[in-house]
C-alpha cells in the first residue's frame, strides 16, 4: 500500500517519536523511508581551534544528523536529504521529489489555533497531495507506551 513514506525530524524527542512511527509502517510494509529535516538558513559554523578549526554549514549539519539518524533504521532502505525552508513547505516538496505515498507528521502540542495538531501538521495535512498520518508524539502518549 505504502511504498515511499516521508518523515520530518528536527532533532527532537517528539520528532522521533514520528520517525519512529512511520519506521513501524515502513516495516510492515516493506516500504523506504525518507527522512526529512527543514533548515531555517544555511550559515556556515566554526567549529575547533588553531589547525583543528571545521567550518561546516547548518545544512551539512542537518544531513551528519540525519545519515547518524538512518543508522538507526538499518533494516529498511532508509534516504534522507536536509534542505532550506519551513518545515511544512520542505515536507511537502520532499514528498512531492520522491513520489511519497504517506507524509508522516507529529501532533506537537502548540498553544493557540495549532494546538490539536500543530501548525506543520495543519499545513501538511490540507495542502499534500497524498496520504498524511497523524502520529501521537505527546509526552502523555510515550509515558503510556513506556
Amino acid at each position: 500500500m505504502y511504498k515511499q513514506i516521508v518523515v520530518g525530524y528536527d532533532g527532537s524527542e517528539r520528532a522521533l517519536r514520528a520517525v519512529d512511527e512511520a519506521s513501524l509502517i515502513a516495516t510492515a510494509f516493506g516500504s523506504s523511508l525518507h527522512l526529512v529535516t527543514a533548515v531555517a538558513k544555511d550559515e556556515l559554523h566554526e567549529f575547533g581551534v588553531g589547525s583543528d578549526r571545521v567550518v561546516m554549514s547548518d545544512i551539512e549539519m542537518a544531513k551528519r544528523s540525519l545519515k547518524k539518524l538512518a543508522k538507526s533504521y538499518n533494516h529498511l532502505d532508509v534516504s534522507a536529504n536536509a534542505v532550506v525552508g519551513g518545515p511544512a513547505n520542505v515536507l511537502l516538496s520532499e514528498a512531492e521529489a520522491v513520489k511519497a505515498d504517506v507524509i508522516v507528521v507529529g501532533n506537537k502540542n502548540v498553544q493557540g489555533l495549532g494546538r490539536v495538531l500543530g501548525s506543520v501538521a495543519e499545513d501538511v495535512a490540507h495542502s499534500a497531495t497524498c496520504a498524511v498520518l497523524i502520529a501521537q508524539t505527546s509526552d502523555k502518549f510515550a509515558s503510556v507506551n513506556a
